[in-house]
């Protein structure tokens, strides 16, 4: 999942990508749809084909399939997804009317059910988005009884509601979401790059600072868009999966340009021509990838690769040259720290550019050297494999999605198992309730609680009022039929829980008083069925993790840290020629793991609603700094494997980094352990020696001035104390928002 974008300063007009249409654009798309759409199914199965049971589902569906759902993506995938929803909807509605003559077996179905249902969120797309829809299918059938003899007429309706709901939500007004999120990715790739060449001119570039805040507004762009997206990319996609991390990649270049590329002191900047070739190159494959995530030709990914080793062995002979011609080592390292930035930034655009060109439905030339996060699979084996790593990775007790979960499918049992024992009018009432307003924690759960009996409230006065009104004229009821449809669509997403509450509430007034005359006593049982159904969510959500997503987040982001340092300590023996590296790829895909654990916690911490005690910057920044130990690492294998730098020639210089390396690995085992709850914890250890560190260099760099094969043992001293001294300032940076998330973990639900 994608962390929080940084606040950024205003930009002027000119640098200021271009504005998001307002989110009540698109829910006025989808409330005319639907006002249009839901009135001339409903008006036919009920006046037409005259059956009660077929008039139910088909209305109820529409509003599911359109408004709840509204599948986004390209034509054929979104007619693809509407009909595979139509095809899951009428078997749980075949299996909810099943079961529905028994309230226990209503139950312990809905249990499994609303698990599955809720659990497959992980795999995001269009399953998350069809999630709620498919859940009022199964709803609507297992909580009105009906003999099996039921099954076609609601099938029927269910069908009906699935072939129109696909036909509109492909030709009618349709909103193309995922085209709009590829420009913007386009615009912040832009945006980078002109922040990287500015950055390479040097530091006297004026508009270096306007460049930075154009550069982050446009990733913010994408991050708000991304939000607001019908179809979020996550899950086991390939192309979803990749535009996931361009985003992150283009956010972590961005944080790379605010370290000095330029030395601070009087020492030798490598000043060769390869240098500015690979500036050259980048800012060129950031291009590109804009050009490809808009229709363009796919990136050179293979020139920029071409450019970084060609580099990289300038690098390295320059540095030699500077030696034998009398530089002293000490000298030598900051000028060598200089480009080594520039070489990390040239790795992200690698993987970047592969990912911008998954992204726009391209394959990159998988016999290049692509980072291991690269999604590179395709077909179905790419999606089972994906599918089985993300099982496993949220099939463990501290995942927060499983905690969710759970806390759905039994609050969702207990109230099919109330309504149909208590033996309440329209019991799928007392149902959806519960499902509009459990939430992760108890106290956001108790306030949308009373927004929900408010809205209800407000509804009844309003609805009933029209009932009383229009008596027994059914003209009027028709008329004021898709005027509700119309704000119980649009309410919601555009104004408020409060709002969509209440013109639901109307909705169904006017529905039940088209089906079957009541007047207003249809919104004072709707108050009633509500006010049970959202007094089971707050039972239960004081019983199952009451404290919500903070906690999760806490403790699935000490995961990721743990699993970060051990995949961080391999990288490190192996770059230092202390160990083979043979489980290597096993460490880190339990990095992986966690890593996506604890996106899936940030994730879930943002949606929450009600107060939140640990602000969101503090938050994503202990999750993104998980991300960046395991960039860190896979950079460090990239160096010991593809690049063939080891220590193997400096011993006591490899050993000297060693141990600060230890020093670096027990404060992220420190931050673990205060963000796990552990109860006497170790005591915050020393941070590591840039003067040791700094000695190690000039150690090695003095034996390779005699021995040239020994450059690259050198080298790789080098590296290996610039990413220590790179992680302790971000360990050190992590201490506050550490301590902050810590004390929200600790605290009361109720606070």
């Amino acid at each position: 999942t994608l962390p929080a974008a940084k606040e950024v300063a205003p930009v002027s007009p000119r640098d200021a990508p271009e504005k998001r249409p307002d989110p009540r654009r698109v829910a006025l798309h989808r409330a005319t749809r639907a006002a249009i759409v839901n009135p001339a199914v409903f008006a036919f199965s009920l006046l037409v084909i005259r059956d009660v049971q077929v008039a139910t589902f088909a209305v109820f569906g529409c509003f599911g399939l359109l408004v709840m759902a509204d599948f986004g993506g390209p034509r054929r995938n979104r007619a693809v997804a509407y009909a595979a929803a139509t095809l899951a909807g009428a078997a749980l509605v075949a299996l909810g009317t099943a079961v529905s003559f028994s309230a226990a077996a209503a139950a312990t179905v809905m249990l499994a059910i609303g698990f599955v249902l809720s659990f497959a969120t992980v795999f995001g797309g269009y399953v998350a988005a069809a999630q709620t829809a498919l859940l009022l299918a199964f709803v609507l059938s297992a909580s009105v009884s009906a003999p099996v003899s039921a099954i076609p007429t609601r099938l029927a309706g269910w069908v009906l509601a699935g072939v129109v709901s696909t036909l509109a939500g492909v030709f009618f007004w349709p909103w193309f979401e995922h085209a709009s999120l590829r420009k913007r990715a386009a615009d912040a790739c832009m945006a980078v790059a002109d922040l990287v060449a500015a950055v390479r001119r040097g530091p006297a570039d004026e508009q270096r600072a306007g460049h930075t805040q154009a550069a982050r507004a446009a990733v913010s762009a994408i991050r708000r868009e991304y939000a607001h997206s019908g179809m979020r990319p996550a899950g086991p996609t390939r192309r979803d999966r990749a535009f996931v991390e361009l985003v992150t990649q283009l956010e972590q270049i961005i944080d790379l340009t605010e370290r000095p590329f330029h030395p601070q002191r009087r020492s030798p900047r490598p000043c060769i021509q390869e240098g500015d070739q690979l500036a050259a190159a980048v800012t060129a494959a950031l291009r590109a990838d804009a050009e490809a995530l808009t229709g363009g030709p796919p990136p050179a990914i293979r020139d920029l690769e071409v450019a970084r080793r060609a580099h990289r062995a300038a690098l390295d002979h320059w540095a030699v040259e500077e030696l034998r011609a009398g530089r002293p080592p000490d000298e030598l390292l900051e000028g060598l720290d200089v480009d080594h930035t520039l070489r990390v930034i040239a790795y992200l655009t690698i993987a970047l550019s592969a990912n911008a060109m998954i992204a726009a439905g391209g394959r990159p030339d998988e016999s290049l050297s692509l980072p291991a996060g690269t999604p590179r699979l395709e077909g179905a084996r790419e999606v089972a494999v994906r599918a089985a790593r993300t099982l496993r990775t949220h099939l463990e007790p501290s995942s927060t999605v499983l905690h969710g979960s759970a806390r759905v499918a039994v609050g969702l049992a207990i109230s099919v198992l109330l309504a149909r024992t208590l033996g309440l009018n329209h019991a799928f009432w007392v149902v959806l309730g519960t499902l509009s307003v459990l939430r992760s924690n108890a106290l956001a759960t108790g306030r949308t609680t009373l927004q929900a009996l408010i809205g209800s409230v407000i509804g009844f006065a309003a609805g009933g009022l029209f009932a009383v009104l229009a008596g027994q004229d059914p003209a009027l009821m028709w008329v004021a039929f898709p005027i509700a449809i119309f704000f119980a669509s649009y309410a919601a997403s555009a104004i408020g829980f409060v709002a969509g509450q209440a013109a639901f509430t109307v909705m169904v007034i006017v529905v039940f008083n088209l089906i079957s005359p009541a007047g207003w006593q249809v919104g004072l049982v709707r108050i009633e069925d509500i006010a049970v159904g959202t007094g089971i969510s707050v039972v239960v959500g004081v019983l199952l993790w009451p404290r919500g997503a903070r906690r999760d987040l806490a403790r699935s982001t000490a995961g990721f840290y743990r699993a970060a340092r051990s995949y961080l300590a391999k990288a490190f023996d192996l770059v230092l020629g202390v160990d083979s590296g043979a489980e290597i790829g096993r460490i880190r895909a339990d990095a992986v793991r966690a890593r996506d654990r604890a996106g899936e916690a940030f994730d879930a911490f943002l949606n929450e609603r009600g107060a939140k005690p640990l602000g969101p910057d503090a938050a994503a920044r202990i999750v993104s700094a998980g991300s960046q130990a395991l960039l860190a690492g896979d950079l460090l294998v990239v160096v010991a494997t593809d690049l063939g730098y080891r220590a193997d020639s400096c011993p006591d210089g490899a050993a000297r980094v060693e141990t600060q390396v230890r020093t670096l690995l027990a404060g992220i085992d420190h931050l673990a352990d205060e963000l796990a709850g552990v109860r006497n914890a170790r005591l915050p250890p020393e941070h590591p020696s840039p003067e040791a560190l700094r000695a190690a260099a000039v150690e090695c760099m003095g034996h390779a001035r005699s021995d040239e094969r020994s450059t690259r043992s050198a080298i790789a001293v080098v590296i290996a104390g610039e990413w220590v001294q790179n992680l302790a300032r971000m360990e050190a940076d992590l201490e506050q928002p550490v301590e902050a998330a810590t004390a929200a973990a600790r605290g009361h639900w109720w606070r």
